[in-house]
């Protein structure tokens, strides 16, 4: 027994030196050792999908046209950054960050406080983008930097036109500022919003008293350049917060009433095209209050108002980019995608983009109507639409063309059908001379042959059914036979040897 005792002693004693001198299992380790790292990981994933503003196109709308989503001239944020065909605007970066700091009495000094300003933003603006950041926090700072202050410069002079200089290829050819438009409202381009405002506001003291207060208001006038100081102050007022350049975009075309309904599945676009709704009497007209957005879609009393839209060489790219954005961001409304439904359902034909280009809704800078058919057609391909927000305006047209006690329908479809034969008798009889000639030469000679018969039945027709008839009276009425017989010859005589006109009678 004491031996026994002993031995189990020695093998609880050699476990406990094991157990000492074994390196701890991970269900030894204290929590705080190993599960650190992951807090600090899930940490910051969180804080990024928080504040995700800034994305990768994703592949299948990339695939349907993968030029709107690139840019063509400029790199604005990490995404594109290095690209061969984009390096030659590099150094023109740097000169408007330089033109941009000596606005500024000590620019040293300033440059120096707009790169300490914009090093404590770097870990906010990297939580921003939804792809990782390969660049390290100075670079990605440096890049912040670069290219706030060249967007800066470039959208102040825009709008002062108070810089003149030669050797800038941006003002003094055509095609770069529509070219910069393209590429600074793409959705791969950007740069978070509030780096922007930071060095405005460092810089709005030193600027002209004409500048807007408000970083909207000049951004939107680097965008519409035919809005007035005024209306971009208002509209900039009225945009409570943007995420980006793309995003300030999105929230000024945003419908300025809230759209009713926005999630009946039932009425998701018109039953019919453009030309078709006006046939069945639904008028189109343009809205002509300014205060209306691209959006501001409405409906009342048989006539559809639809803002105008103008249709250029970034139209395209502009709706696509705007559509990724919803697409992409988590709890984004679908308006922008809702408007390109609703267009398309519009337009089926160039007949289509003729009536709304002649009622002033369709802006055609691209040519004919051909250019423009499918770019609206094609626009929502791939696109995943959570709500449609013109579902309450749809299901009102679609009532419209259905009813029949509206007589204000019936007039403008009687007008519409009138003016559409007026149009075909034009394009088709009158659109030449020799088509005129042809025309009027028809006409003479269905009239000449009208006269003919007409004048045919009044001189063999009628004369022989009158005849006839005075005849059998004649002969109902007399008694003597010598009388109706002489009346007989005579008639005879006179409507068959002189006027040679048969009678059915003698």
């Amino acid at each position: 027994m004491g031996k026994e005792t002993e031995s189990q002693i020695n093998l609880v004693e050699l476990k406990g030196k094991m157990r000492q001198e074994s390196p701890p299992t991970p269900s030894e380790t204290p929590t705080s050792d190993w599960m650190h790292p992951i807090k600090v990981k899930l940490g910051i994933l969180r804080e990024r999908s928080m504040n995700l503003s800034i994305y990768k196109v994703p592949n299948k709308l990339r695939h349907v046209n993968e030029e709107a989503y690139s840019p063509r001239i400029v790199s604005i944020g990490p995404f594109h950054q290095g690209k061969r065909d984009l390096l030659a605007m590099e150094e023109h970066k740097w000169r408007y960050m330089l033109s941009l700091v000596h606005r500024t009495p000590n620019p040293e000094k300033s440059l120096d406080e707009c790169g300490k300003s914009i090093i404590e933003l770097e870990e906010k603006a990297r939580g921003c983008y939804a792809e990782n950041i390969k660049f390290n926090k100075k670079e990605l700072a440096e890049m912040l930097l670069v290219d706030g202050c060249f967007i800066l410069e470039l959208f102040l002079r825009r709008s002062l036109r108070d810089f003149v200089d030669k050797s800038d290829p941006i003002f003094n050819n055509a095609w770069m500022v529509p070219t910069l438009q393209h590429d600074l409202a793409l959705l791969e381009n950007q740069i978070p919003f509030f780096v922007l405002q930071n060095l405005y506001e460092f810089i709005l003291p030193f600027a002209p008293k004409t500048l807007p207060r408000l970083f909207t208001a000049l951004a939107l006038s680097f965008f519409h350049a035919d809005l007035s100081l005024n209306q971009v102050t208002s509209r900039g007022e009225s945009i409570q917060s943007s995420r980006h350049l793309l995003d300030l975009l999105h929230n000024f075309y945003l419908p300025t009433s809230p759209v009713n309904d926005p999630k009946c599945k039932e009425n998701w676009g018109f039953r019919h095209c453009a030309t078709k709704l006006l046939e069945a009497g639904i008028q189109f007209e343009k809205s002509s209050t300014v205060e209306d957005r691209l959006l501001d879609v409405k409906f009342s009393n048989g006539v559809i108002n639809i803002p105008p839209l103008s249709v250029g060489t970034t139209t395209e790219s502009l709706l696509r980019n705007l559509i990724a954005l919803e697409q992409c961001s988590f709890g984004s409304s679908h308006h922008i995608t809702s408007y390109a439904i609703l267009i398309n359902g519009l337009i089926h034909s160039s007949a289509d983009i003729e009536l709304l280009q002649r009622k002033g809704i369709i802006i055609n800078n691209l040519g004919r109507g051909e250019e423009v058919l499918p770019l609206i057609n094609s626009i929502c391909k791939e696109v995943v639409l959570k709500d449609f927000y013109f579902s309450k305006l749809c299901e009102e047209v679609n009532a419209y063309h259905k009813s029949w006690w509206q007589w204000r329908r019936h007039k403008a479809s009687w007008k519409a059908r009138w003016h559409r034969y007026v149009g075909a008798l034009r394009r088709d009889y009158f659109s030449n001379p020799w088509r005129i000639i042809s025309f009027v030469a028809a006409v003479l000679l269905l009239l000449l042959t009208g006269l003919q018969t007409f004048y045919t039945f009044l001189k063999d027709v009628l004369p022989s059914f009158i005849l006839c008839n005075f005849d059998r009276k004649i002969l109902k009425t007399e008694r003597s036979p010598s009388i109706c017989i002489l009346t007989c010859n005579f008639h005879y005589m006179l409507f068959y040897e002189v006027l040679k006109v048969p009678t059915i009678f003698c």
